[in-house]
């Protein structure tokens, strides 16, 4: 298919030229705005041939195309109209209703897709380490290595309740960072909160203290999941009003002293205590109605768990499954979370077995093993969902699983990651019915998806390949020699960070490609290859660059920037431009893009990452201009 007939069913799919606001395009994708998101074929137009994937975004729809996206919305800019600027006129005479709905969705959408991932996925490691260690403990007691008694179980223990007994502290770093406020303040507070002065005084018989005339109730914070977030969340409006207040001369002692003592006050008067109970009432409640509905509770999310995963829902049960283990000591949804992504992998096995498209076979074979690792996204987005029924077969599987599960109320004693990984947490802990649950949900998924069968992917003959859209290796030409190891350097100086940190799928699916991400400690993007400027987009936020041996480098400078329109951008190179290792390509105002809400964490994506072999990041964490950052091999 060409890109005329791309953009001709694109248009048709998302409902027509009625049905579109206004459009525009980015590096890698048509952003829509649709009056109605929900009358666009969602699933259709994923089945595309030239579509990667298709998101919405802070109720913007997403057609992520990849790097011929300009020549697509070429076409569609010929059969479309764009109402941009009518569309706006219209939404302010139409008044405030609509667009406070449209808000109240949007802000719903990015605290299950942003926030909510973007404060516990840092610290899933360190939760994920103690957890392993517990499992070890688990194994020592088991084979009687030692007793509970001595000196090495008991540091080993200590090890490993540290990060929950900490819990808010951390919890304080990483919201500190998803709502820009000063980290270590944050801290700070996290450690008031958990002060052994106040642990003293309950251990003493008192309960409540007052500050100002105001009483301060003392309640335990340790392990604690919801006072933290919400304090840090206030505090970030604290944090602007205080920076508008206080002179800039003063700013360095007068700013983080008001900080202090406009929030630690809040946190312990009012947030702390409510976020106490709230979180013990959601746990009880949850520990209630598992245990007495557990079976239909725990089937039920079993069977629609990877739907959650679609919508971004799942999100949502990371808090649940925090304070569960933190205050019960152990969790019932996280074995549940383990079975829906086995049975995905069962799923898109039997697609393994039976199809007989050869691309499909090694994508589905990948994505078997991504699944049973415990990262299912590649094979719901990349083969079973497209497939549909083996979709339905992986729901199927994952509530077999989670009958099991249900039935025996086996739970988890510690965080993990949710697949294969995670089984030694269970040892000593109805470990045989974990094994159960894993394998029937694994099996059960296969089966049914096989039996059921799908619809195979045909591959397509030679002459209709020549007519299909590019590769994006054809999109400039290149070296013709062959495509050579190759080092690639850092484009910007700042902290390295794994593309699953990014919050667009696009990248942290490494859909457009495999790569690494940079959060940027200053403002400057420099060439991180000798070469040409294959692509220098008007927004001025991203930049893809040919190497001489044949790489495609993306640079992407934040997420949705393309909204700033090129504002805080400055471009220094054009389009066929030579470049070379070091030379400056654009420069961008770092504080003001942050100021503006944007998330400035820059993806540096390989886009023809299918010509490789393996492409691996040099190991470090942090980065200055020009230091190896990717290494690729063919």
């Amino acid at each position: 298919m060409d890109q005329q007939k791309l953009a001709k069913e694109i248009l048709k799919l998302v409902g027509g030229e009625d049905n579109i606001q206004d459009y525009t395009h980015c590096m890698t994708r048509l952003r829509f705005n649709l009056r109605e998101n929900g009358a666009a074929d969602r699933i259709k137009l994923k089945e595309l041939p030239g579509v990667m994937d298709v998101n919405i975004n802070g109720g913007q729809f997403q057609v992520i195309i990849g790097n011929d996206v300009s020549k697509v919305y070429g076409e569609l800019s010929k059969i479309a109209k764009n109402n941009a600027g009518s569309a706006k006129e219209n939404a302010e005479q139409q008044g405030n209703n609509k667009g406070q709905k449209l808000g109240i969705k949007a802000s719903v959408g990015k605290f299950f897709a942003d926030i909510l991932p973007g404060i516990f996925n840092p610290i899933v490691p360190a939760i994920a380490g103690a957890g392993m260690i517990k499992a070890l403990l688990a194994v020592i007691v088991m084979f009687n290595a030692t007793a509970a008694n001595t000196d090495l179980y008991k540091i080993l223990n200590i090890i490993s309740d540290a990060v929950f007994y900490f819990l808010p502290m951390l919890l304080a770093f990483s919201s500190a960072k998803k709502f820009n406020v000063n980290p270590y303040l944050a801290v700070v507070i996290g450690g008031v909160l958990l002060h052994p002065n106040f642990a003293k005084f309950m251990a003493d018989g008192i309960t409540s203290m007052s500050f100002l005339g105001l009483p301060v109730k003392l309640v335990s914070y340790s392990s604690s999941v919801i006072p933290i977030i919400a304090t840090v969340w206030i505090m970030s409006y604290v944090e602007r009003f205080v920076r508008k207040i206080v002179p800039n001369v003063l700013k360095t002692i007068l700013e983080p002293m008001l900080i202090l003592l406009i929030v630690a006050p809040i946190a312990l008067i009012v947030i702390g205590p409510l976020g106490i109970y709230a979180g013990n009432a959601i746990a009880d409640g949850y520990m209630y109605f598992y245990e007495h509905f557990g079976v239909i509770a725990g089937t039920l999310l079993g069977a629609t768990f990877s739907l959650m995963v679609i919508t971004g829902l799942h999100y949502g049960l990371i808090p649940l499954v925090f304070q569960a283990i933190a205050q019960n000591g152990f969790d019932y949804i996280m074995p549940i979370m383990t079975v829906a992504n086995i049975a995905q992998a069962g799923a898109v096995f039997a697609v393994f077995l039976k199809t007989k498209n050869n691309n499909m076979k090694s994508l589905s074979g990948a994505s078997t093993i991504s699944a049973l690792m415990g990262i299912s996204e590649p094979a719901i987005y990349g083969v079973n969902l497209k497939l549909k029924k083996p979709f339905i077969a992986g729901l199927i599987g994952s509530a077999a699983g989670a009958f099991i599960l249900s039935i025996f109320q086996v739970a988890a004693y510690a965080l993990g990651k949710v697949g294969l990984p995670s089984l030694p947490l269970y040892i000593g802990h109805k470990f045989s019915l974990m094994i159960l649950a894993v394998c029937v949900s694994f099996v059960v998924a296969a089966v049914v998806a096989y039996v059921l069968g799908f619809k195979d992917v045909t591959e397509a003959p030679a002459e209709e390949n020549s007519t299909d859209l590019p590769k994006p290796s054809e999109s400039v030409p290149v070296s013709a020699k062959k495509l050579q190891n190759e080092e690639i350097y850092a484009p910007i100086a700042g902290e390295v960070k794994s593309l699953s940190e990014v919050s667009d799928p696009a990248f942290s699916q490494e859909t457009m490609g495999k790569g690494i991400a940079i959060l940027p400690s200053e403002g400057r993007v420099v060439s991180p290859i000798h070469g040409v400027v294959s692509v220098a987009f008007k927004k001025k936020h991203a930049v893809l660059l040919t190497s001489d041996d044949g790489a495609e480098v993306l640079i992407h400078v934040g997420i949705d920037t393309v909204k700033l329109g090129g504002k805080h951008f400055t471009l220094h190179v054009n389009q066929g431009d030579r470049v070379n290792v070091g030379d400056l390509i654009l420069e961008f105002d770092r504080e003001s893009i942050i100021q503006e809400g944007f998330d400035i964490i820059t993806p540096v994506i390989i886009s023809n990452t299918s010509d490789y072999a393996g492409i691996t990041a040099v190991s470090q964490t942090t980065v200055k201009e020009k230091d190896a950052l990717l290494k690729l091999n063919v």
